[in-house]
């Protein structure tokens, strides 16, 4: 083999792959691949090349020859996880400055984008008190010491806003000023707040509670004499008498499983969490509540990957230009669940118990 005193990383793996072969010849371009951590199609092309012209270099071309060999690319790669360098300018500055090498911010990013890396903002996750950390630690435990399929028989409910109009940061476009998008917002959008109760064999349908846009609420606030604004306790109730449990029912009875001790599972939402709607659900669901859930602990519960589904799904159809054309799309996104997605979801709650307790309690980052 030919050395080079400064090659690049895919000269590199030409290399690998040309010494795979000389030491190993009954090996496969496909397991050369998988040795050296590149594709089989990269492989049968360089040794091709090498039988053919006992060379590996890339052939002239037209174009700039590469500016950042081997050296340089690895110190890019270790200024970008540098806390200073945030934008490709700072990593071409930083470069120039430890090698004297002159990059632009635009070689820069084709450089980390080609060894797969992305500009992302952090992630926001809850932050979570010590007292936090341990009932979720105290709950995975309680989890696991029930029965292997314990999850399967649980109805975990919740509920989230889903708005007519997206009130985010809209998505960015390459374009001149001229060309530039603009996108008409409401200052206040409507919005549907929507229950619904998930398990192992299926979903519940959809119940649209106030919050939902001109649903006001039957029932009136002691102190203020006007209709609540959120959903009050009272509310609830009728969700668990008309909704959540005769569908809860309905759903383990058609499983043919569980029919007679299905269990809810539900968030600590303080019309969820008083002494008459917690009596009402040890009194009318077979199994009763299933554990007392830990709060800001939303990573913990699968039916959140649920509603990230709903959103996506219900942004790849058209707009909706009204809330009962939104509702109408809920509804149709809901019936579109596929069994297996629930099925992973339910399956998989034993891997989030386990993941919680071996992080003490931290976010696990589902």
């Amino acid at each position: 083999m030919v050395k080079q005193q400064h090659i690049t990383h895919a000269q590199e793996l030409r290399l690998q792959a040309v010494h795979c072969k000389q030491h190993n010849q009954s090996w496969s371009a496909s397991k050369i691949g998988k040795h050296i951590g590149c594709n089989r199609m990269f492989v049968s092309r360089w040794l091709t090349r090498h039988q053919q012209t006992g060379d590996i270099n890339d052939k002239p071309r037209s174009g700039r020859p590469q500016i950042a060999d081997a050296a340089a690319e690895n110190y890019i790669l270790m200024a970008a996880q540098l806390p200073e360098c945030t934008s490709a300018a700072d990593i071409a500055a930083k470069t120039q400055q430890a090698l004297g090498l002159k990059l632009s911010g635009s070689t820069v990013t084709r450089l980390l984008k080609r060894k797969g890396l992305q500009h992302l903002t952090a992630k926001v996750v809850p932050m979570l008190t010590v007292k936090q950390k341990l009932a979720r630690v105290k709950v995975a435990k309680a989890a696991l010491r029930r029965e292997r399929c314990s999850w399967r028989r649980v109805m975990i409910t919740d509920s989230k806003y889903f708005r007519l109009h997206a009130m985010g940061k809209p998505a960015g476009r390459w374009c001149t000023p001229a060309t530039r998008e603009v996108v008409a917002r409401p200052k206040h959008s409507v919005a549907a707040h929507v229950y619904m109760g998930v398990a192992f064999h299926g979903a519940t349908s959809l119940k649209f509670v106030t919050g939902t846009h001109k649903q006001v609420s039957k029932y009136t606030d002691p102190k203020s004499k006007r209709p609540y604004r959120g959903l009050a306790q009272q509310e609830y109730t009728d969700v668990l008498h008309d909704h959540f449990i005769p569908e809860g029912n309905k759903l383990f009875k058609n499983a043919g499983q569980w029919a007679d001790k299905w269990q809810m599972q539900q968030d600590n939402a303080p019309a969820h969490k008083t002494p008459i709607n917690m009596a009402y659900i040890a009194a009318n669901v077979p199994g009763g509540h299933f554990l007392a859930w830990p709060p800001n602990s939303p990573d913990l519960s699968p039916i959140e990957n649920l509603w990230s589904w709903t959103d996506i799904k219900l942004h790849k159809l058209d707009k909706c230009k009204n809330i009962e054309e939104l509702k109408e799309r809920l509804e149709q996104v809901r019936q579109s669940i596929p069994p297996t997605l629930l099925h992973n979801m339910f399956d998989g709650m034993k891997a989030r118990m386990e993941r919680v307790i071996e992080l003490n309690g931290d976010y696990i980052g589902k």
